[in-house]
């Protein structure tokens, strides 16, 4: 196997848990009181415009939350959009080891609206340890559509041979895959720096990164 030398995270249910998934609108339903059946039928409408940066978020929300006069804010619900996005702790201190080793290049590949992607880069401070973000809301293209992959291999420069994709999505892995990306499925974070290691990527084996890892919340 060649040596692995650009790596490719996907940040939601890797890095973070998912910024607006099923999970989070039906907290939003719970918590704001709103038909959680006419949210969802109203997202999935908009959901791929929103992901492909062809529709901002003020304007998806509009439509999707504030057709009719609502009892909270406009920014009470932005607000707990955000709040949904959280670390995986030992997930980012994995990916902060590799940054601060330099043999590796670092980059996202993910699907997200531009506004909440954007949020959550610096939050969390994913400028540290990325030096780009292949998201779907800057290229016009969603995994698991092969594009993506294509346009990541070729602005960095790297090799589908010598680069390994990290997602929590099996048809994103098998998209990967296909293009000849090594590709690991991730189905419990606890496992992952294993896996890397598996993959030939220079993990340490003890200190903060084989911490436990929190399991990925669901995909929406």
């Amino acid at each position: 196997m060649s040596r692995i030398i650009t790596i490719f995270f996907d940040v939601g249910g890797v890095c973070l848990t998912n910024g607006w998934d099923t999970g989070a609108r039906r907290s939003a339903a719970r918590h704001f009181s709103l038909d959680l059946e006419e949210l969802e039928r109203r997202h999935q409408a908009l959901a791929d415009a929103l992901e492909r940066g062809q529709l901002s978020l003020d304007a998806y929300l509009d439509d999707v939350i504030f057709r009719r006069r609502r009892s909270f804010s406009r920014d009470a619900f932005t607000s707990f959009m955000q709040a949904q996005s959280q670390p995986h702790p030992s997930v980012l201190s994995l990916i902060r080891h590799l940054a601060s080793g330099g043999s590796y290049k670092l980059a996202t590949i993910n699907n997200e609206s531009r506004e909440l992607n954007r949020y959550r880069i610096d939050t969390f401070r994913l400028r540290d340890m990325f030096s780009a973000f292949f998201s779907s809301c800057y290229l016009r293209v969603r995994k698991p559509d092969a594009r993506i992959y294509e346009i990541a291999l070729d602005v960095m420069q790297a090799e589908s041979a010598t680069s390994l994709f990290v997602d929590d999505r099996e048809e994103n892995v098998e998209a990967a895959r296909a293009l000849g990306i090594h590709t690991i499925h991730v189905t419990d974070l606890r496992g992952l720096a294993e896996q890397l290691r598996t993959a030939g990527v220079e993990v340490p084996a003890s200190g903060p990164v084989s911490a436990r890892m929190c399991t990925p919340h669901g995909a929406g």
